[in-house]
């Protein structure tokens, strides 16, 4: 009977550790990134300049357990094009995309209960009609791969802000891919709620 007790109790003890450990749940968030590195949303045509504003995200998750999550991020960045310095610029283009990402990493707790992840990220990206057209010669919706690695930290009350750099492969139709000139890099931030 001592044995069933003490057997009983030690699985208590462990099955409330497991559940203080549960790392599941939905994210939800929003942020701004911008591009970095070589290659960057500006070119000139003539005299005109064009240019990328910052992009504004929307994302949603949901953390399996500690290491893996799965991502839905969707984003606009609007162009600009100028015609001399002193322009302030007028509205070309609005950019869109949506896409889907598997995360591995490894979540690790604070002594504060703050819960903090470095991940990698790599998923399908797929942009809008007119971004398809404009940028990757394409008629249709054009869909690319994504690559990311970045840090998400958690607080106790539930709040998260994360920070990643991402690549994502923008090779035009029927050219071949040279990572040097055809990745587009971005940095960004976001801040949401974990349920």
């Amino acid at each position: 009977m001592k044995k069933l007790i003490l057997a009983s109790t030690l699985a208590l003890m462990s099955a409330s550790s497991f559940a203080a450990d549960d790392h599941s749940g939905f994210r939800v968030g929003g942020g701004f990134g911008t591009d970095i590195g070589k290659y960057q949303l500006r070119e000139s045509v003539g005299d005109v300049k064009y240019e990328a504003d910052p992009s504004v995200v929307l994302e949603a998750g949901y953390d399996f357990n500690s290491i893996f999550a799965i991502n839905v991020k969707g984003s606009g960045t609007g162009f600009k094009s100028y015609e001399n310095k002193k322009d302030k610029g007028s509205k070309e283009h609005t950019a869109y995309d949506l896409a889907v990402e598997a995360e591995v990493g490894y979540t690790f707790v604070t002594p504060g209960d703050a819960s903090i992840k470095p991940y990698v990220a790599l998923g399908a990206v797929g942009f809008d009609k007119d971004t398809s057209a404009l940028m990757l010669g394409e008629e249709k919706a054009a869909v690319r791969a994504r690559g990311a690695a970045g840090v998400r930290m958690t607080l106790d009350n539930g709040v998260y802000f994360d920070g990643r750099i991402q690549a994502t492969d923008v090779t035009e139709k029927d050219k071949k891919f040279n990572g040097k000139d055809d990745l587009l890099t971005q940095g960004m931030v976001t801040v949401g709620y974990k349920f």
